[in-house]
């Protein structure tokens, strides 16, 4: 081995060191920390507030309670998501809390980090985007059928920024001299401007989908809410899927060419990955309620409280 590869492998063994002595574990957190994150995150979320449309259609708004019901179901999705930034483990919330003056402990900490919000839209879905922002649209909170349900997506949404799906594709889709040049001029609102909401519906790999899927059992595990949530939301749609009958489908019935091109893992395929995991761990419904009766709300739970309030 010639002196010039020596000197290239002892240097690259280096660099490995030092990244991880200093907590670095990929190109991508070199480029983005986490107070980047925070930053493309609010800068997001204040193009929601005002209706963007590059982010919000023009019949999307966003969801402000007005009666009494819907001031209700606020409280209750709130508390449900703070329950499951409390159950991500301390190393993984530590990692995500910027540090220095702009996010110290009494300005960013596991209270106040993550921001859940509601959009009134007429589209299934949930996304997260950098920093703790994560949205759920209104059609998606009337979809569900149980609190488990709802659990089960927020603690997916959550894996999302854990594991910082959103910077790594961001990192990957714009490169890494783009990405510089936006965090040293003043480029980063019109850039997510330009990305739209579309980006973050749609973008993450299959292994991103499956890796967040895992988190999203792991906290409704330690929470002690059923993970069958996950297996009946993805699997409603599934004519195989019997939720009564071991929560399982036929992949072989259900595979389509869609599922080929699609960068989200087929739906069958997670729900029987979700249900491997919870027979694995010995949950039942005993211990794990699809809805636990000492959340309900004035004797309504989850699906009872959507329904009242009308959205």
């Amino acid at each position: 081995m010639s002196n010039k590869w020596k000197i290239f492998w002892v240097a690259s063994l280096a660099l490995v060191v030092f990244f991880q002595a200093c907590g670095i574990h990929s190109w991508q957190e070199i480029l983005v920390s986490t107070s980047n994150e925070k930053q493309m995150g609010r800068e997001f979320d204040s193009l929601v507030k005002r209706g963007d449309k590059s982010v919000m259609s023009a019949d999307e708004s966003i969801f402000t309670p007005q009666t009494p019901a819907e001031q209700e179901l606020w409280d209750y999705y709130q508390a449900r998501a703070k329950e499951v930034v409390y159950a991500i483990e301390k190393k993984d919330l530590d990692a995500l809390l910027p540090s220095g003056k702009e996010c110290n402990k009494q300005t960013c900490n596991k209270d106040n980090f993550f921001e859940f919000k509601i959009i009134r839209s007429k589209t299934v879905n949930a996304f997260a985007v950098p920093g703790g922002y994560v949205y759920f649209y209104t059609a998606i909170l009337k979809d569900f059928q149980s609190e488990s349900e709802l659990m089960s997506v927020l603690g997916h949404e959550v894996g999302h920024v854990v594991k910082h799906h959103s910077r790594d594709r961001i990192v990957k889709a714009y490169g890494a001299s783009t990405i510089i040049d936006w965090l040293l001029g003043d480029g980063i609102g019109a850039t997510l401007a330009s990305i739209g909401a579309g980006f973050w519906l749609t973008s993450n790999s299959q292994d991103d989908e499956s890796e967040s899927d895992e988190l999203g059992f792991h906290y409704t595990h330690k929470i002690g809410v059923s993970s069958q949530g996950l297996s009946d939301f993805f699997g409603r749609g599934l004519k195989s899927y019997n939720a009564e009958a071991g929560g399982t489908c036929n992949e072989k019935k259900e595979s389509s060419i869609l599922d080929v091109f699609s960068t989200h893992p087929p739906s069958c395929e997670r729900v029987n990955n979700n249900t491997i995991r919870i027979i694995q761990s010995g949950q039942n419904l005993q211990t794990h309620p699809k809805n636990r009766p000492e959340y309900y709300v004035n004797g309504k739970n989850f699906k009872e409280l959507v329904a009242a309030a009308g959205i």
